[in-house]
């Protein structure tokens, strides 16, 4: 990739993620304050180099870890009392995390929740929100529409050149 081609690469994806956070904050999601999730999720999908055909694992695999997360901070909270703050998350992470990985890595395997990295994002999302039951559906639905943004910013590849010009898909 020449740098005219990172450049030109770059404005698409300030100018996407620019237009979309304008969208978001006048949408009934701003409410909730979860925007910042979508840049939880975006990275997970954009780093991984993750192809178009693996959105659906990457969206479906956020919103997993949603419940994933609910699901720890249930099992925090039902310890805690028992064996301390510290304790509690110790041993919830580590026992969860097992389970979790185990569930995604064999059964889950071959289905759409197969992207564990993006159910951690999910998870940790969770825990930034504090399990907070009015915020789930919209943080769920920000995550999505954050692999949603990744998957634009990896398609506008597709509007440059391998020197990095300016083209419309399929005139190169």
């Amino acid at each position: 990739m020449t740098k005219r081609y990172l450049w030109n690469w770059a404005v698409w994806i300030g100018a996407v993620s620019g237009i979309y956070c304008v969208l978001y904050c006048l949408s009934p999601l701003a409410k909730f304050g979860v925007m910042p999730a979508t840049f939880t999720a975006l990275p997970i999908f954009f780093t991984a180099g993750a192809q178009r055909k693996e959105y659906f694992h990457y969206a479906a695999s956020n919103i997993m870890g949603v419940v994933w997360g609910l699901l720890y901070l249930m099992g925090i909270t039902a310890i805690v009392s028992y064996v301390g703050t510290a304790a509690a998350n110790g041993i919830i992470v580590a026992l969860f995390t097992i389970i979790c990985c185990a569930v995604h890595f064999i059964p889950a395997g071959a289905t759409w929740l197969n992207k564990p990295a993006a159910m951690f994002g999910g998870i940790s999302s969770t825990f930034w929100i504090g399990g907070d039951k009015t915020k789930v559906i919209p943080l769920m639905i920000t995550l999505v529409f954050g692999v949603t943004l990744a998957l634009v910013c990896q398609e506008g590849t597709s509007f440059l050149t391998k020197e990095g010009k300016w083209t419309w898909p399929g005139k190169k």
